[in-house]
């Protein structure tokens, strides 16, 4: 079985989505939802190729994250 299987580009823009929790914190924390606005590549050392999504929260903050962190909210 293969250590690392590729996963296509998992998010378009307009998709609502939040970020997980990462950290593996008990906290009860509420989630930010926000919306895609923009998608990007970037390699690592190897050349493999990562996904990383604009979004803007809805307190109209914005930043970038890797796929990874997101989650697709589905309505």
């Amino acid at each position: 079985m293969p250590k690392n299987i590729l996963v296509g580009q998992r998010f378009v823009i307009g998709n609502k989505v939040y970020r997980k929790n990462i950290f593996g914190t008990t906290k009860g924390k509420s989630k930010r939802i926000g919306t895609i606005y923009g998608v990007s590549t970037k390699k690592n050392i190897k050349g493999s190729v990562y996904f990383y999504y604009s979004v803007e929260w809805d307190d109209n903050k914005r930043s970038e994250h890797a796929q990874h962190s997101l989650e697709i909210i589905n309505s």
